[in-house]
């Protein structure tokens, strides 16, 4: 059925851009690659940026919006016949390569495939990892695309575009930044009409070479059938593809769509008697967005572009968000640690679909970004952010939060208490003292050698092996200028290793195997003496020592009166018996750290511990 406004739009158009290519009613099912929409829709076509801008000036007459449509793509129809006018650049004027030095002027419009096989005729290469991806340039660069540890953006310097709210220019200079995973820094309402990119010099056959081995590598895993591609991007440090199928996606169908049985992130439309429906397709996506919520607590982010804004803000409305701020920084020794730690849970929390702020908190404080939140999220490290200071001014504003309860923090970061607590729940740890001089004498009785550390530091700050008389002194010292006393401990030699706890569950060992004496800051962070191992499941400790080792772990969370995560030191000496060091209430998230670990190991994601974590404490009374 004809529609009114395109017919009077259709006529103006013909009188102001007669060569203008324009189609009133065009099909969903010609126009992009998954062919789902049942409704025709408005297409133009310029082919200069001068007959854009006047395209855009008539549009503004008749106050009709204007939206990319590039080569469809990732794109779904609609079921409803909308007043948007869709534009594609004409592929014949805007798919040039110009070259001038090292670096490529190009339209818009050409296929990223193109570019790359062009591009190495010239003597230049690079995007081979990304030639399989299909599409546009244009669109390449909107959406940052990228594969393979490749991204389009690392070959950009200038943007040129045109915004479709009024036809000004728009251009993105090399230097402007904004580029992230899966998002770039165009806004929303522009069109890319030219890009200049710039590429290493290569030889021409071998880049050649390359590219042939990629598509035929994309053609061999790609699934068959009609498809707009992957739905869902990846969340960080793990695989969209993997959530969907644990959430048993690939069974899921609706009228003429359905999960593909080859990859359970791509939706095939079977379109051969007629378009699929957009609204089959969006129950089948809205399916497996809630399967992966239901299991995994991560809302999948689509990289989808849908003609009809209502179904995208019923997608993006069907997410289950929590308003969380993050704590990092702090003042204390780990502040660096605690910084890096802080910024991978943010992103992790952001990429499960909620909203973050991210804090450097400097003192034990309330703020009304706090107040506001949803859920305080601290990953602080050492200091008032992990001996209780902090969770005790959060729970006296009835603030929720992650974490252990202030008591259970006071008592796990005293090492001295927990030794204590230990020693009363009857969990096996090395014999002990506490001295508070330097000028102790040298216990003879204790043996050699020995561990001297301050009980209140994190990160093994101050910590020294005490393997002779003459270094007593010095050790006493060093974990003074720490703590107002010093920890005394029985040296238990064997193989050390830590056991996760996430919400009352044992999660796997990691095994640490580390080039000096100590697991040390130096073991743990910067790596000056080699590379320390974290090995999950463990290789080098039995079973029974493994089993051990969780139970007494668990023994310690509940005694202590932990809450989400504890993790706790362990080692396991040369006749198995397990023996506890010490507990954790903030473990570290760096990407060295060890409860990510573990979780990974038991099946769980970073994003998905992070965000369960986040959703448990949402829900605390």
């Amino acid at each position: 059925m004809s529609n009114p406004l395109h017919d009077i739009l259709y006529a103006r158009l013909r009188t102001a851009l007669p060569r203008l290519s324009v189609t009133r009613e065009a099909s969903w099912k010609d126009c992009t690659s998954s062919g789902t929409g049942q409704a025709s829709f408005f297409l133009a076509e310029p082919s200069s940026v001068q007959e854009l801008k006047t395209l855009l000036m008539v549009l503004r007459e008749f106050s009709v919006s204007a939206r990319p449509l590039g080569a469809g793509t990732n794109f779904i129809g609609s079921d409803r016949e909308l007043s948007t006018v869709f534009l594609r650049l004409k592929q014949t004027c805007f798919s040039g390569i110009k070259q001038d030095g090292t670096r490529l002027e190009c339209g818009a419009a050409i296929r990223l495939s193109l570019l790359a096989a062009e591009a190495a005729k010239l003597g230049f290469g690079g995007l081979a990892p990304l030639c399989g991806i299909p599409g546009t340039l244009g669109g390449a660069v909107r959406m940052n695309a990228g594969a393979n540890k490749a991204e389009i953006s690392q070959f950009i310097r200038e943007i040129n575009g045109t915004y479709l709210s009024d036809g000004s220019p728009y251009i993105w200079k090399e230097g402007d930044g904004g580029w992230a995973y899966r998002t770039s820094p165009l806004p929303e309402d522009v069109m890319v009409t030219s890009v200049t990119l710039e590429f290493p010099a290569v030889e021409p056959e071998a880049e050649l070479n390359l590219i042939r081995q990629e598509k035929e590598r994309r053609a061999a895993v790609t699934p068959k059938g009609r498809s707009a591609g992957s739905t869902f991007r990846n969340p960080v440090q793990t695989v969209a593809g993997i959530l969907l199928e644990q959430s048993g996606c690939k069974n899921i169908r609706c009228g003429n769509v359905h999960v593909s049985s080859q990859h359970a992130n791509w939706i095939i439309s079977e379109t051969a008697d007629s378009p699929a429906s957009e609204e089959d397709y969006l129950s089948v996506l809205m399916q497996m967005k809630q399967a992966v919520f239901r299991n995994h607590k991560i809302n999948l982010q689509t990289e989808l572009c849908f003609a009809d804004t209502e179904s995208e803000r019923l997608v993006r409305n069907m997410d289950q968000k929590l308003k969380i701020v993050v704590l990092k920084g702090g003042t204390s020794s780990e502040r660096e640690v605690s910084l890096i730690s802080g910024g991978a849970v943010a992103e992790a929390l952001r990429s499960a679909g909620h909203d973050v702020t991210e804090y450097d908190i400097l003192k034990p404080e309330v703020t009304d970004d706090m107040r506001n939140a949803d859920v305080v999220y601290p990953v602080l490290h050492g200091g008032f952010g992990e001996d209780g200071t902090l969770q005790k001014v959060m729970e006296e504003a009835n603030l929720k939060f992650v974490g252990c309860p202030s008591q259970a923090c006071i008592d796990a970061m005293d090492k001295v208490i927990s030794k204590k607590i230990m020693e009363k729940s009857n969990i096996r740890s090395p014999k002990y003292f506490v001295t508070d001089s330097a000028d102790t004498p040298f216990p003879e009785e204790f043996g050699l050698p020995m561990i001297v550390k301050p009980p209140c530091e994190g990160s093994t700050f101050g910590l020294t092996l005490v393997e002779s008389p003459e270094q007593w002194r010095g050790a006493l010292e060093l974990a003074l200028k720490h703590d107002k006393s010093a920890l005394v401990e029985e040296y238990i030699e064997g193989v050390e290793a830590t056991v996760s706890i996430l919400d009352g569950k044992a999660m796997p060992l990691v095994e640490i195997r580390y080039p000096g004496k100590l697991y040390d800051y130096d073991a743990k962070y910067t790596h000056a003496l080699g590379e320390t191992e974290y090995i999950c499941p463990p290789t080098g400790i039995s079973e029974a020592a493994q089993k051990e080792a969780q139970e007494l772990s668990l023994a310690f969370y509940n005694a202590v009166g932990a809450r989400d995560m504890l993790r706790v030191d362990v080692i396991i000496g040369k006749d198995d018996k397990v023996w506890v060091l010490e507990g954790n209430t903030l473990p570290g998230c760096t990407p060295s750290s060890l409860l990510p670990k573990a979780a990974k190991a038991a099946g769980i994601s970073f994003p998905e511990m992070c965000s369960s974590l986040a959703f448990a404490a949402a829900k605390r009374d």
